[in-house]
């Protein structure tokens, strides 16, 4: 018996020494872009990475262009080489892993970038520069590991998921209540009786012309409020799709001389904005960027 304990012991000892760096709570390693082309590094980084040296010259590891990371590693690219530190030592603590808001700003139009756990969703919550510098793709961007700015873009950002549930009040703030749910929702949080029904909304006026071009495609957007990434599909005969985050058809309308006719009866004018399109609700205002997909 004492033979197998010890055999036994000897076994998970050779285990934990060859067990690989990744499953340790911290680590060290050097991740290098030879020949400046893209390497991934394999690391448990568990959301927590920051460069320690550079080893390259010519100030190459600019984080978000020269190196980024996600929870299974380390990229480095564009000739780039380091030394990194991931991985935490507060027990998984902390306010990592926790939604906020920040203020990132590209100070002389110089590219900065602002660590935090995105976990994937950001939004431009009020832009501080002038002249409408932060457009999403060229004024500013984010990884899972933080938010970048450039082009004199200095905005004010929310990021992470909240850890509670959507809710409807919240939807109706956001990018599908603006065009699809909007007075709806907000009615029904409220006890007294609804207000009298009002006249139905004039008809859409016949489409003079099919949608240009530019508008035709595929567009994605961050809705802060439900936490969704909202599809807005714009088809070649100007049928208008905006679908939730799985994919559920939430409304649709027909696109007009520039105004799309949501089914609701809201109606959101839609205008070139980039890579993107502007969005707008004629009702209250607000205006939503969208990205074009691909």
């Amino acid at each position: 018996m004492t033979r197998w304990i010890l055999r036994s012991m000897l076994v998970l000892a050779a285990l934990v020494a060859g067990a690989p760096e990744t499953m340790a709570a911290q680590g060290f390693l050097t991740c290098s872009s030879t020949g400046y082309r893209y390497e991934y590094c394999p690391a448990n980084t568990q959301g927590r990475v920051l460069i320690v040296r550079e080893v390259s010259t010519g100030n190459l590891c600019h984080q978000g262009r020269g190196w980024g990371f996600d929870n299974n590693g380390i990229w480095v690219d564009k000739g780039c080489r380091a030394e990194f530190s991931y991985g935490r030592d507060d027990g998984g603590g902390g306010s990592w892993g926790r939604s906020g808001t920040l203020t990132c700003n590209s100070n002389g139009y110089r590219y900065s970038y602002c660590n935090a756990d995105t976990q994937g969703r950001v939004s431009l919550v009020r832009e501080i520069s002038t002249g409408n510098l932060c457009r999403q793709g060229s004024g500013w961007g984010y990884d899972n590991g933080g938010i970048w700015v450039d082009r004199g873009c200095r905005g004010e950002f929310r990021y992470g998921r909240d850890s509670g549930g959507r809710n409807d009040a919240a939807i109706a703030a956001g990018v599908l209540g603006a065009f699809a749910l909007g007075a709806a929702i907000a009615s029904s949080q409220n006890s007294p009786p609804p207000p009298p029904a009002q006249p139905a909304p004039p008809p859409a006026p016949v489409r003079t012309q099919l949608p240009p071009a530019w508008a035709i495609g595929s567009y994605q957007a961050y809705d802060p409020d439900s936490g969704d990434i909202v599809q807005l599909v714009v088809s070649g005969g100007g049928h208008v799709y905006l679908r939730n985050e799985v994919g559920e058809l939430v409304s649709e309308g027909d696109l007009r001389d520039g105004m799309v006719y949501w089914s609701s009866g809201k109606r959101s004018w839609l205008a070139r904005e980039g890579p993107g399109v502007l969005v707008g609700d004629v009702d209250t205002g607000k205006h939503f960027y969208f990205r074009r997909n691909g």
